[in-house]
């Protein structure tokens, strides 16, 4: 797995500058937030191509279309923190044209499509002293996952792209054969080591379902603590803080990175086996990062 990882996160992404923080300010709870991602109803696709009107990175991380192209407003019920707001879930997408090329060498082993928030830019207001990464997801029925493949929906990678401070993968981990009912599953895996990253959590990954997360990681003292709760239900704590190195800082990824199948030991960002003309999809609501230097995590909005 570690050779995986150190594949994947050789990616050469440039840094530009910062999009303004989003401007939704519909209550969450009692923590300052420090950058809210959630969709406002009246919100357009085309919003999200401008550095000038997106709360996330209007570049990075992108294939051959514009974000306007890559997202979609699917008609499903509000996610948990949404509901206040009435905000907009959003379909991440990929297709035969989400390849990365990265300082013009492309990633013809992925597939990806990741919305970073605006004002991460690795070592910002989102990874110092204690901060909690809130996000729901759930499946897209019309744009279904392959299952024999890895995805990695959420992460942090760390700034120097060399390691994750913590990971959401789906699917089925590259180079290793699981059955449908263990892939098609959610699950958190810790920082990664010298023997790579340990599963701290993991859920069915249920169809027509929200499941809601929130990843809290204490930058200072290198901990990770994690909240889970199912449809509109309030989050729970699944374990108190552990041990996590957090010392790489990083940014928050939020989409589809689907890597391919093939052997073990190839060049994941090259080579391996992808479908020709891919549409699958993974659809999100409720992202933002809270302040919880203070000590406790909004388990559910203020409404």
């Amino acid at each position: 797995m570690k050779s995986i990882v150190s594949a994947i996160l050789l990616t050469a992404l440039s840094r530009v500058s910062a999009a303004p923080a989003s401007k939704t300010t519909t209550a969450i709870g009692e923590n300052p937030i420090v950058f809210d991602g959630r969709i406002p109803p009246l919100f357009r696709s085309e919003k999200f191509d401008s550095y000038d009107t997106s709360p996330y990175n209007a570049e990075y991380v992108l294939g051959q279309e514009p974000w306007s192209k890559v997202i979609h407003f699917p008609n499903v019920e509000d996610s948990l923190f949404d509901v206040p707001l009435n905000g907009k879930s959003l379909t991440v997408t990929i297709n035969g044209k989400s390849i990365f090329a990265p300082g013009g060498n492309p990633q013809t082993g992925f597939r990806r499509s990741e919305l970073l928030p605006g004002p991460n830019s690795g070592n910002d207001i989102t990874t110092n002293g204690v901060t909690t990464h809130h996000f729901s997801l759930r499946t897209d029925n019309t744009r279904p996952l392959n299952y024999s493949h890895e995805y990695q929906p959420v992460f942090i990678e760390t700034q120097d792209y060399s390691s994750h401070v913590w990971q959401i993968k789906i699917g089925t981990p590259f180079g290793e054969e699981w059955p449908l009912e263990d892939a098609k599953t959610i699950r958190l895996y810790s920082s990664s080591t010298s023997n790579g990253p340990y599963e701290l959590f993991r859920t069915p990954f249920t169809t027509d379902e929200w499941h809601n997360f929130a990843i809290e990681t204490d930058w200072v003292n290198n901990k990770i603590s994690a909240y889970y709760s199912s449809g509109l239900s309030p989050l729970e704590q699944l374990f108190p803080r552990i041990n996590n190195d957090a010392s790489g800082k990083g940014q928050f990824h939020i989409g589809m990175l689907k890597l391919p199948t093939g052997p073990v030991g190839i060049d994941v960002t090259k080579e391996g086996y992808q479908s020709k003309r891919p549409n699958e999809g993974i659809t999100y609501g409720g992202i933002f990062i809270e302040d919880t230097s203070a000590g406790s995590v909004t388990l559910q909005p203020s409404v």
